[in-house]
Protein backbone atom coordinates (compact mmCIF):
# COMPACT_ATOMS: atom_id res chain seq x y z
CA UNK A 1 0.00 0.00 0.00
CA UNK A 2 2.47 2.38 1.02
CA UNK A 3 4.54 1.44 -2.24
CA UNK A 4 1.43 2.41 -4.57
CA UNK A 5 1.47 5.58 -2.45
CA UNK A 6 4.66 6.66 -3.34
CA UNK A 7 4.23 5.60 -6.89
CA UNK A 8 0.62 7.76 -7.17
CA UNK A 9 2.92 10.98 -5.67
CA UNK A 10 5.71 10.58 -8.35
CA UNK A 11 3.21 10.25 -11.06
CA UNK A 12 1.54 13.80 -9.32
CA UNK A 13 4.69 14.97 -9.13
CA UNK A 14 5.84 14.36 -12.79
CA UNK A 15 2.78 15.74 -14.10
CA UNK A 16 2.48 18.94 -12.15
CA UNK A 17 5.79 20.08 -12.93
CA UNK A 18 5.65 19.10 -16.27
CA UNK A 19 8.09 21.17 -18.52
CA UNK A 20 11.15 20.17 -15.37
CA UNK A 21 12.03 17.41 -17.44
CA UNK A 22 12.60 18.48 -20.69
CA UNK A 23 13.41 16.07 -23.22
CA UNK A 24 15.44 18.55 -25.29
CA UNK A 25 19.53 17.96 -25.73
CA UNK A 26 21.92 19.74 -27.01
CA UNK A 27 26.03 20.20 -26.75
CA UNK A 28 27.72 21.86 -23.63
CA UNK A 29 30.40 23.13 -26.08
CA UNK A 30 30.76 24.65 -29.50
CA UNK A 31 32.64 25.81 -32.15
CA UNK A 32 33.16 29.42 -33.31
CA UNK A 33 34.86 30.64 -35.98
CA UNK A 34 36.35 33.65 -35.26
CA UNK A 35 39.31 33.88 -37.70
CA UNK A 36 38.75 32.53 -41.06
CA UNK A 37 40.98 32.24 -43.81
CA UNK A 38 43.96 34.33 -42.64
CA UNK A 39 47.82 33.78 -42.90
CA UNK A 40 48.89 34.53 -39.67
CA UNK A 41 46.98 35.10 -36.01
CA UNK A 42 48.90 35.94 -32.50
CA UNK A 43 48.29 34.15 -30.00
CA UNK A 44 49.06 35.05 -26.06
CA UNK A 45 48.05 34.08 -22.57
CA UNK A 46 49.08 35.79 -19.33
CA UNK A 47 49.79 32.08 -17.42
CA UNK A 48 50.92 28.77 -18.80
CA UNK A 49 49.43 27.54 -22.01
CA UNK A 50 49.71 24.87 -24.11
CA UNK A 51 50.22 24.35 -28.07
CA UNK A 52 49.66 20.59 -29.32
CA UNK A 53 48.54 18.65 -32.17
CA UNK A 54 48.39 14.56 -32.42
CA UNK A 55 52.35 14.16 -32.47
CA UNK A 56 54.16 17.09 -30.10
CA UNK A 57 53.02 19.71 -27.45
CA UNK A 58 54.90 23.62 -27.17
CA UNK A 59 54.06 24.17 -23.49
CA UNK A 60 54.98 28.30 -23.02
CA UNK A 61 55.02 29.76 -19.92
CA UNK A 62 53.03 33.15 -20.66
CA UNK A 63 53.61 36.19 -23.39
CA UNK A 64 52.45 35.84 -27.10
CA UNK A 65 53.83 33.60 -30.41
CA UNK A 66 53.23 34.37 -33.86
CA UNK A 67 51.21 31.43 -36.04
CA UNK A 68 52.17 31.94 -39.26
CA UNK A 69 51.17 29.23 -42.37
CA UNK A 70 54.00 27.37 -44.03
CA UNK A 71 52.82 25.16 -46.93
CA UNK A 72 49.94 23.59 -45.49
CA UNK A 73 51.39 23.61 -41.80
CA UNK A 74 51.82 26.12 -38.99
CA UNK A 75 55.68 27.94 -38.47
CA UNK A 76 55.56 28.72 -34.53
CA UNK A 77 58.92 29.83 -32.76
CA UNK A 78 61.19 28.51 -36.24
CA UNK A 79 59.48 25.17 -35.82
CA UNK A 80 56.92 24.03 -38.46
CA UNK A 81 54.08 21.86 -36.91
CA UNK A 82 51.07 19.93 -38.75
CA UNK A 83 47.78 21.06 -38.29
CA UNK A 84 45.23 20.31 -36.45
CA UNK A 85 46.75 22.13 -33.66
CA UNK A 86 44.47 22.89 -30.10
CA UNK A 87 46.18 25.84 -27.64
CA UNK A 88 44.66 25.32 -23.88
CA UNK A 89 45.09 27.03 -20.68
CA UNK A 90 43.78 27.17 -17.65
CA UNK A 91 43.38 31.03 -17.84
CA UNK A 92 41.66 33.24 -20.77
CA UNK A 93 43.59 32.89 -24.52
CA UNK A 94 44.32 36.14 -26.60
CA UNK A 95 43.90 35.99 -30.66
CA UNK A 96 44.93 38.95 -32.00
CA UNK A 97 44.32 41.37 -29.15
CA UNK A 98 40.75 39.47 -28.70
CA UNK A 99 40.20 37.61 -24.89
CA UNK A 100 38.77 34.14 -25.41
CA UNK A 101 37.29 31.65 -22.69
CA UNK A 102 37.77 27.89 -23.71
CA UNK A 103 40.22 26.74 -26.18
CA UNK A 104 41.84 27.66 -29.69
CA UNK A 105 41.54 25.40 -32.41
CA UNK A 106 43.65 26.51 -35.33
CA UNK A 107 43.34 24.44 -38.79
CA UNK A 108 43.53 24.28 -42.43
CA UNK A 109 40.48 26.04 -44.31
CA UNK A 110 38.71 24.65 -47.81
CA UNK A 111 41.03 27.45 -49.02
CA UNK A 112 44.55 26.65 -47.76
CA UNK A 113 44.61 29.10 -45.30
CA UNK A 114 44.06 29.55 -41.54
CA UNK A 115 40.45 29.23 -39.60
CA UNK A 116 41.06 30.17 -35.79
CA UNK A 117 38.10 28.59 -34.08
CA UNK A 118 36.94 29.60 -30.16
CA UNK A 119 36.26 25.83 -28.61
CA UNK A 120 33.77 27.54 -25.93
CA UNK A 121 31.14 26.39 -23.45
CA UNK A 122 27.95 27.06 -24.74
CA UNK A 123 27.01 29.24 -22.07
CA UNK A 124 30.27 31.43 -22.05
CA UNK A 125 29.94 31.74 -25.57
CA UNK A 126 26.62 33.83 -25.38
CA UNK A 127 27.90 35.95 -22.92
CA UNK A 128 30.14 37.21 -25.81
CA UNK A 129 27.08 37.29 -27.87
CA UNK A 130 24.85 39.56 -26.38
CA UNK A 131 26.53 42.98 -25.82
CA UNK A 132 27.18 42.36 -29.62
CA UNK A 133 23.73 41.47 -30.30
CA UNK A 134 21.69 44.54 -27.97
CA UNK A 135 22.70 47.30 -25.60
CA UNK A 136 24.25 46.02 -22.27
CA UNK A 137 21.86 50.01 -21.11
CA UNK A 138 18.72 48.07 -22.06
CA UNK A 139 16.51 46.56 -19.09
CA UNK A 140 17.36 43.06 -17.49
CA UNK A 141 13.98 41.69 -18.78
CA UNK A 142 15.15 42.88 -22.65
CA UNK A 143 19.01 41.14 -22.06
CA UNK A 144 17.62 37.91 -20.49
CA UNK A 145 14.92 37.74 -24.04
CA UNK A 146 17.99 38.24 -25.94
CA UNK A 147 20.13 35.67 -24.05
CA UNK A 148 17.26 33.19 -24.66
CA UNK A 149 16.47 33.54 -28.04
CA UNK A 150 20.03 33.41 -29.08
CA UNK A 151 20.56 30.31 -27.19
CA UNK A 152 17.75 28.92 -29.41
CA UNK A 153 19.50 30.50 -32.49
CA UNK A 154 22.51 28.87 -32.39
CA UNK A 155 21.43 25.77 -30.98
CA UNK A 156 18.63 25.16 -33.76
CA UNK A 157 21.25 26.42 -35.99
CA UNK A 158 24.44 24.55 -35.59
CA UNK A 159 24.67 22.62 -39.13
CA UNK A 160 25.61 25.92 -40.88
CA UNK A 161 29.14 25.67 -40.85
CA UNK A 162 29.62 22.36 -40.53
CA UNK A 163 31.56 21.77 -43.79
CA UNK A 164 33.74 24.35 -42.51
CA UNK A 165 35.02 22.41 -39.31
CA UNK A 166 33.22 24.45 -36.87
CA UNK A 167 29.48 25.30 -35.75
CA UNK A 168 29.11 28.94 -36.57
CA UNK A 169 30.95 31.67 -37.47
CA UNK A 170 31.32 35.08 -35.46
CA UNK A 171 30.11 37.48 -38.14
CA UNK A 172 26.22 38.29 -39.14
CA UNK A 173 25.73 35.22 -41.00
CA UNK A 174 25.57 33.94 -37.71
CA UNK A 175 25.41 36.07 -34.33
CA UNK A 176 28.23 38.66 -33.56
CA UNK A 177 30.63 37.25 -31.33
CA UNK A 178 33.21 38.93 -29.96
CA UNK A 179 34.62 36.68 -27.15
CA UNK A 180 35.40 37.36 -23.21
CA UNK A 181 36.68 41.18 -24.85
CA UNK A 182 33.14 41.97 -24.85
CA UNK A 183 31.30 40.44 -21.78
CA UNK A 184 29.87 43.05 -19.56
CA UNK A 185 28.42 42.42 -16.03
CA UNK A 186 24.46 42.98 -17.17
CA UNK A 187 24.66 40.76 -19.82
CA UNK A 188 26.39 38.34 -18.10
CA UNK A 189 23.87 38.10 -15.62
CA UNK A 190 21.20 37.56 -18.12
CA UNK A 191 22.48 34.79 -19.68
CA UNK A 192 22.63 33.18 -16.41
CA UNK A 193 20.05 34.05 -15.27
CA UNK A 194 18.11 31.98 -17.82
CA UNK A 195 20.37 29.51 -18.47
CA UNK A 196 19.59 26.55 -20.65
CA UNK A 197 16.50 28.18 -21.40
CA UNK A 198 15.25 27.89 -25.10
CA UNK A 199 12.13 28.77 -27.34
CA UNK A 200 10.24 25.60 -28.16
CA UNK A 201 7.31 25.14 -30.19
CA UNK A 202 6.03 21.52 -31.33
CA UNK A 203 8.47 20.00 -28.99
CA UNK A 204 11.44 21.06 -30.73
CA UNK A 205 13.73 24.36 -30.16
CA UNK A 206 11.84 27.34 -32.39
CA UNK A 207 13.85 29.06 -35.29
CA UNK A 208 14.00 32.28 -33.15
CA UNK A 209 14.88 35.06 -35.98
CA UNK A 210 15.16 38.91 -34.65
CA UNK A 211 15.73 41.89 -35.89
CA UNK A 212 16.39 45.48 -34.80
CA UNK A 213 13.09 47.07 -35.40
CA UNK A 214 10.08 46.15 -37.18
CA UNK A 215 8.66 49.53 -38.08
CA UNK A 216 5.18 48.75 -36.67
CA UNK A 217 4.53 45.12 -37.89
CA UNK A 218 6.84 42.25 -38.02
CA UNK A 219 6.87 39.94 -40.95
CA UNK A 220 6.35 36.38 -42.03
CA UNK A 221 9.64 34.82 -43.99
CA UNK A 222 8.06 33.88 -47.02
CA UNK A 223 7.79 37.32 -47.99
CA UNK A 224 11.30 37.73 -46.89
CA UNK A 225 13.24 34.71 -48.38
CA UNK A 226 10.69 33.13 -50.19
CA UNK A 227 10.01 30.31 -48.06
CA UNK A 228 8.32 27.76 -49.81
CA UNK A 229 7.48 25.17 -46.53
CA UNK A 230 4.62 26.65 -44.38
CA UNK A 231 5.29 29.14 -42.01
CA UNK A 232 5.22 28.04 -38.03
CA UNK A 233 2.40 29.74 -36.28
CA UNK A 234 5.20 31.69 -34.06
CA UNK A 235 6.45 33.19 -37.05
CA UNK A 236 3.75 35.08 -38.74
CA UNK A 237 3.85 38.70 -39.03
CA UNK A 238 2.49 40.54 -36.49
CA UNK A 239 1.13 44.15 -35.81
CA UNK A 240 3.79 45.10 -32.97
CA UNK A 241 2.07 48.12 -30.83
CA UNK A 242 5.65 48.69 -29.31
CA UNK A 243 8.10 49.23 -31.96
CA UNK A 244 7.68 53.01 -31.66
CA UNK A 245 9.77 56.65 -31.34
CA UNK A 246 13.17 53.93 -32.11
CA UNK A 247 16.15 55.73 -33.69
CA UNK A 248 15.45 53.96 -36.90
CA UNK A 249 11.73 54.63 -36.85
CA UNK A 250 11.91 56.76 -39.89
CA UNK A 251 15.22 57.01 -42.23
CA UNK A 252 16.38 58.55 -45.22
CA UNK A 253 19.43 57.73 -47.60
CA UNK A 254 20.46 59.10 -50.91
CA UNK A 255 22.49 56.60 -53.22
CA UNK A 256 24.41 57.26 -56.28
CA UNK A 257 22.59 55.81 -59.83
CA UNK A 258 26.22 54.67 -60.48
CA UNK A 259 26.58 52.63 -57.38
CA UNK A 260 23.11 50.91 -57.11
CA UNK A 261 23.57 50.03 -61.23
CA UNK A 262 27.38 48.68 -59.91
CA UNK A 263 25.91 46.89 -56.93
CA UNK A 264 23.40 44.69 -59.27
CA UNK A 265 25.52 43.90 -61.81
CA UNK A 266 27.99 42.45 -60.03
CA UNK A 267 25.44 40.17 -57.94
CA UNK A 268 24.12 39.11 -61.51
CA UNK A 269 21.57 41.31 -62.96
CA UNK A 270 22.02 42.71 -66.52
CA UNK A 271 21.10 46.32 -65.57
CA UNK A 272 21.77 48.94 -67.82
CA UNK A 273 21.42 53.62 -66.70
CA UNK A 274 18.60 53.12 -63.82
CA UNK A 275 15.74 55.32 -65.02
CA UNK A 276 13.34 55.00 -62.16
CA UNK A 277 12.75 52.43 -58.74
CA UNK A 278 9.24 51.97 -57.84
CA UNK A 279 7.40 49.42 -56.16
CA UNK A 280 4.83 46.90 -56.56
CA UNK A 281 2.69 45.15 -54.11
CA UNK A 282 2.85 45.20 -50.12
CA UNK A 283 3.13 42.80 -47.73
CA UNK A 284 1.32 41.43 -44.69
CA UNK A 285 3.94 43.08 -42.60
CA UNK A 286 3.10 46.64 -44.35
CA UNK A 287 6.74 46.48 -46.59
CA UNK A 288 6.90 46.28 -50.06
CA UNK A 289 7.04 43.30 -51.87
CA UNK A 290 8.83 43.82 -55.03
CA UNK A 291 10.79 46.36 -56.93
CA UNK A 292 10.18 47.49 -60.49
CA UNK A 293 13.93 49.20 -62.16
CA UNK A 294 13.50 50.46 -65.40
CA UNK A 295 16.79 51.30 -66.88
CA UNK A 296 18.82 51.90 -70.28
CA UNK A 297 18.21 47.50 -71.60
CA UNK A 298 14.78 47.04 -69.96
CA UNK A 299 12.93 46.33 -66.75
CA UNK A 300 13.97 44.58 -64.02
CA UNK A 301 11.81 43.30 -60.98
CA UNK A 302 13.05 41.38 -58.03
CA UNK A 303 12.11 41.47 -54.18
CA UNK A 304 12.77 43.66 -51.91
CA UNK A 305 14.41 42.18 -49.66
CA UNK A 306 16.63 41.07 -52.13
CA UNK A 307 16.90 44.53 -53.51
CA UNK A 308 17.55 45.89 -50.32
CA UNK A 309 20.62 43.05 -49.19
CA UNK A 310 22.12 43.49 -52.78
CA UNK A 311 22.40 47.27 -52.98
CA UNK A 312 23.08 48.58 -49.28
CA UNK A 313 21.31 47.06 -46.37
CA UNK A 314 23.30 49.46 -43.95
CA UNK A 315 21.63 52.29 -45.87
CA UNK A 316 18.52 51.06 -46.88
CA UNK A 317 17.43 49.87 -43.59
CA UNK A 318 14.43 48.16 -44.26
CA UNK A 319 11.63 47.20 -46.89
CA UNK A 320 9.29 49.03 -45.16
CA UNK A 321 10.18 51.92 -47.82
CA UNK A 322 7.80 54.55 -48.07
CA UNK A 323 9.07 56.49 -51.21
CA UNK A 324 11.89 56.71 -53.75
CA UNK A 325 12.78 59.83 -56.09
CA UNK A 326 15.08 60.67 -58.30
CA UNK A 327 17.15 64.19 -57.83
CA UNK A 328 19.71 64.59 -60.23
CA UNK A 329 22.06 61.35 -60.50
CA UNK A 330 20.86 59.87 -57.04
CA UNK A 331 17.58 57.94 -55.55
CA UNK A 332 16.66 59.30 -52.30
CA UNK A 333 14.65 56.54 -50.31
CA UNK A 334 12.46 56.87 -46.82
CA UNK A 335 11.30 54.39 -44.59
CA UNK A 336 10.70 52.94 -41.12
CA UNK A 337 12.49 49.93 -39.55
CA UNK A 338 15.65 48.18 -39.23
CA UNK A 339 16.59 44.55 -40.50
CA UNK A 340 14.45 41.83 -42.10
CA UNK A 341 11.29 42.53 -40.04
CA UNK A 342 10.76 38.54 -39.02
CA UNK A 343 10.73 37.20 -35.91
CA UNK A 344 11.23 39.10 -32.27
CA UNK A 345 11.80 43.21 -32.67
CA UNK A 346 14.42 44.34 -30.60
CA UNK A 347 13.24 47.65 -29.94
CA UNK A 348 9.89 46.69 -29.16
CA UNK A 349 11.26 43.71 -26.55
CA UNK A 350 13.16 47.03 -25.21
CA UNK A 351 10.42 49.08 -25.06
CA UNK A 352 8.00 46.10 -23.84
CA UNK A 353 10.42 45.59 -20.72
CA UNK A 354 10.98 49.68 -19.70
CA UNK A 355 7.37 49.00 -18.97
CA UNK A 356 7.65 46.54 -16.61
CA UNK A 357 6.86 42.91 -18.76
CA UNK A 358 9.03 39.82 -17.90
CA UNK A 359 11.17 38.09 -20.66
CA UNK A 360 8.92 35.31 -20.61
CA UNK A 361 5.61 38.11 -21.36
CA UNK A 362 7.73 39.64 -24.37
CA UNK A 363 8.97 35.72 -25.69
CA UNK A 364 5.09 34.75 -25.56
CA UNK A 365 4.12 38.10 -27.54
CA UNK A 366 6.71 37.98 -30.37
CA UNK A 367 6.44 34.12 -30.51
CA UNK A 368 3.09 33.20 -30.46
CA UNK A 369 2.30 29.65 -29.51
CA UNK A 370 5.99 28.56 -28.07
CA UNK A 371 7.37 27.74 -24.38
CA UNK A 372 10.18 28.35 -22.46
CA UNK A 373 11.93 25.24 -21.66
CA UNK A 374 15.54 23.99 -20.25
CA UNK A 375 17.59 21.69 -22.80
CA UNK A 376 19.46 19.18 -21.36
CA UNK A 377 23.77 19.72 -21.99
CA UNK A 378 25.05 16.38 -22.99
CA UNK A 379 28.14 15.52 -21.02
CA UNK A 380 31.38 15.83 -23.48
Amino acid sequence: MKIFKVCISLFFIFVLTGNAYSKISAPKIIKAGILLDVTDAIIACDKVYNIKNKETQLTLSAGKVAVKLNNKKVLIKNKVYSLPLKVTSSSFIIVNKKIYRGSIIIRLSSKGKLNIINEVDIEDYLKGILPKEASSDWPIEALKTQAVISRSYVLKNLAKHSKDGFDVCSTVHCQVYGGASAETKKCNEAVVKTFGEVVVYDKKIAQTLFHSSCGGHTEDPKYVWGWTTKTPPYLKGIKDKYCKKNPNQNWTCTLKESVIREKLIKAGYKTGKIKSIKFQGKTPGLAKENVIIKHSKGTLKLNSYKFRTTVDPWKIKSTMINSSKKSGDSFIFKGNGWGHKVGLCQWGSKFMADKGYSYKKILKYYYPSTSIEKVNYAKQ
